[in-house]
Order: structure tokens, then C-alpha cells, then sequence
């Protein structure tokens, strides 16, 4: 799994005109700060020795948080000149026209393809055909001999690059920062899904268009295949839309009680009760930290429903106050629930990446605080109260976290 930021891409540059070398930045359109590359390596033959420079003519503001903005590591491919097929016509009407049996013009296109590996971010890709392209003359060229050894070493998969993403989590155990790159790269994947998803929701063949945006080749070929094959007969044949879903839902949940039944947890250690793990009101294991948010995002909710009016439903300020709290709590049973159940497959540094992003939720959660400071029907009492109970699960939060790293 690699980054794929090209959407996100303003503008940049990568120089290897320095041999064995390539530096470069990379502006994301939403960060006032580049991307900077310090990468061993050079370029495809077609732009090593030069400076080339690109411009993305409609990028998409970045909502996630970025890859660490110094990227130091080994080069992989990087070309402008990749041969791939263009539709000529937007992809939604590609599509349909390739369901009426019409052929969708298409012409090849050169396009840009730049990765690289880093340690703290892993496989970084940028890949467009819609980009503005500007490169310079080179400074110096690979010889006969040296563009062979290249095209052997890619070809048996032996490249610099090649090695250092095969090896990336077998040589060396992630630490925490390498697992907060992969959840902030699941965060920017997941974000160009939903955004699809809204894009070509009303769309026939909207699961090969989203498969093709996300770059899911397999998948969308698979889709294609399963289209060819059973097309016309799923349509006489479809059954009705509730039916179907009510199959669906039947299936997952058989699923998930199969699932369920296969996993047998191992009971929680008697000498960690109280530290590790506590019973809930409903006698469900529950980590302490965990439990103390709930308990108290509970009662802010209890005393929002205070009287006959739901203040978080009917007040937008209280309302991003509690909502806040709720997702504060959720994250942090979800992290720590990994410590209370003594999950076989627990990884201290995946829970310490877990554990901070559910840090920055805690500064949302005070951002709204501050917003209901002098509220006429919020008591400052009752604000100072919830304010004091989050500092302490701060501090709770940061104990474990400490914890963690020393057992690590």
C-alpha cells in the first residue's frame, strides 16, 4: 500500500542533476509548507540529469494530515514519459458508452509517475497524465551500459527501491511514527473514496469507475469480466431491491456470528484488574482510562437532556461540544480495549499512533469547550467541571502512552 497525493498535488519540482541524487519539493494544495526530498537514486533516462517540474492544473485541498513534510529515502521510478490509455471523454460517459457496446475514443498519453520510500512515510506515489509538465536539459546521461543494468535490475525486481518497501516492517519493527504515516494514509484513501462515492453514486456502473479512480486494476477488471458474463441475465434475473438487502444483511450477520464464534478471548489477568482492565456497569471488560471518558461523556450527555429540551439537539455550540466528547471516548475505547483484553495481536506502537490521534480529538474536544465559555444555559461551574475531567484523562492518556514506549 503506498500514498497516492497526486489529487492533492499544487505544484513541484525533483533535480537529479546531481548524480545518484534526487531532491525536490512538493507543494500540497491546503499546506503552506512543501514536501522536501532527499532521496539516494536517480531519475528514469528520460528526465535523470534534469530538473523537472510539474503543475497541477485542479488539485483538491488535502483534509487529512500530510505525510511528514521531510522525506528522506530511496528513489523508485520517476518518468514523464510512462505510456498509459486515455479516455478522450470523461470516464462516467467512457463507461456508458462501453455499455451500449460503443468503443470509447481513448489515445496514449505520457504520464508522469514519481515514487520513492521513505522510513517515515513508506511508498509515496504521484501519478497524472493532466499535469503541466516543464523539464530542463540534462546535465548528465546514463551510458548504454548503465541504461541495460537498469532495465535488469527492474525487471528481476532487485532494484534500491524494490528492496527497501519488501523490507519495510520484516527487517526492522515499525515504530510509532511509521504507524501514524499508515493511519493518516488510510485517512487520505478513505477520504478519495467517500469523494467518489458522492461523485458517481447515481452512476450504473459507478463500483468499475470508483475501482479505476482508486487505481484497483484488479478489481475493476474483475467487475468488467463479471459485467461481460452476466450482464443481461442479471437483469432478467434481479431480484428485488429489498430482497437483496435483506439477503445481504442475513449473510454479513451469519458472518460475523461465524467470526465470532471461531475467536475465543482470553480472560483478562486478575493482578491487572483496576489497571489494565475493569468490569462496566454491563460486566464487559474496559480498559480504566476508557471507561473514565465514558462515564463522563455519559453524564454530559445526561445533563444536556436535562428538563424537556435536548440542549445538544437545539444548541449548535453544546452540540460540537458533546458530538467532540462522544468521538473522544469511541477512539479511546477503541485503542485501549487492545490493553484490556490482552489482544494476542497487540502492537504497543499501533496503539501509541491510535492513542495520539485520539490526543488531537481531545483538542477539538477543548477548542469546543472554549466556545461555550459564558453560555447562558451551560453553568461556568459545569464547564470548569468537564474541563478538569478532560485534563485528566489527558494525563491518563500521556501515562499510558509513556507506558507503552518503556514495555516496547
Amino acid at each position: 500500500m503506498a500514498w497516492r497525493i497526486h489529487d492533492h498535488v499544487l505544484r513541484g519540482e525533483i533535480d537529479n542533476r546531481t548524480r545518484h541524487r534526487v531532491i525536490g519539493r512538493i507543494w500540497l494544495a491546503g499546506l503552506d509548507e512543501p514536501l522536501t526530498l532527499d532521496l539516494e537514486g536517480d531519475c528514469h533516462p528520460d528526465v535523470a540529469g534534469c530538473l523537472l517540474e510539474f503543475e497541477n492544473p485542479a488539485p483538491i485541498p488535502l483534509k487529512t494530515r500530510p505525510p511528514a513534510l521531510r522525506q528522506c529515502g530511496t528513489a523508485g521510478e520517476m518518468t514523464a514519459a510512462r505510456k498509459v490509455r486515455v479516455f478522450d471523454v470523461p470516464v462516467a460517459e467512457a463507461y456508458m458508452m462501453a455499455k451500449r457496446g460503443e468503443q470509447p475514443p481513448e489515445h496514449m498519453a505520457n504520464c508522469l509517475y514519481v515514487e520513492w520510500f521513505s522510513e517515515r512515510s513508506g511508498a509515496v506515489v504521484i501519478e497524472s497524465t493532466d499535469y503541466r509538465l516543464k523539464i530542463s536539459d540534462p546535465v548528465w546521461r546514463f551510458t548504454a551500459a548503465e541504461i541495460a543494468e537498469r532495465k535488469r535490475q527492474a525487471e528481476e525486481g532487485d532494484t534500491s527501491f524494490a528492496n527497501a518497501v519488501d523490507a519495510d516492517g520484516a527487517v526492522e519493527k515499525w515504530d510509532e511514527f511509521r504507524c501514524e504515516q499508515l493511519l493518516r494514509e488510510s485517512d487520505m484513501t478513505g477520504e478519495k473514496y467517500r469523494r467518489l462515492l458522492e461523485k458517481y453514486a447515481d452512476h450504473p456502473d459507478s463500483e468499475r469507475i470508483i475501482a479505476r479512480e482508486m487505481g484497483w486494476t484488479s478489481l475493476e477488471e474483475m467487475l468488467a469480466e463479471e459485467g461481460v458474463e452476466s450482464g443481461d441475465e442479471v437483469e432478467e434475473n434481479a431480484p428485488d431491491a429489498d430482497d437483496e438487502d435483506e439477503g445481504e444483511d442475513e449473510a454479513a450477520e451469519g458472518d460475523e456470528l461465524d467470526e465470532f464464534e471461531e475467536v475465543e478471548e482470553e480472560p483478562p489477568d486478575p493482578e491487572r484488574e483496576g489497571i489494565d482492565w475493569v468490569h462496566d456497569e454491563d460486566e464487559r471488560v474496559i480498559h480504566p482510562v476508557a471507561k473514565h471518558a465514558r462515564d463522563v461523556m455519559r453524564a454530559l450527555l445526561d445533563e444536556l437532556k436535562e428538563g424537556d429540551e435536548n440542549l445538544r439537539e437545539k444548541d449548535d455550540a453544546l452540540g460540537e461540544f458533546s458530538s467532540q466528547f462522544m468521538i473522544l471516548s469511541v477512539k479511546l475505547c477503541s485503542a485501549l480495549g487492545f490493553i484490556a483484553r490482552r489482544d494476542r495481536y497487540m502492537d504497543p506502537c499501533m496503539i501509541i499512533a491510535w492513542l495520539k490521534r485520539a490526543l488531537e480529538i481531545h483538542n477539538e474536544v477543548l477548542t469546543a469547550a472554549d466556545a461555550i465559555t459564558d453560555h447562558s444555559k451551560f453553568p461556568a461551574t459545569r464547564l470548569a467541571y468537564y474541563r478538569q475531567e478532560l485534563f485528566r484523562i489527558r494525563e491518563k492518556v500521556l501515562a499510558v502512552i509513556g507506558q507503552l514506549r518503556r514495555s516496547d
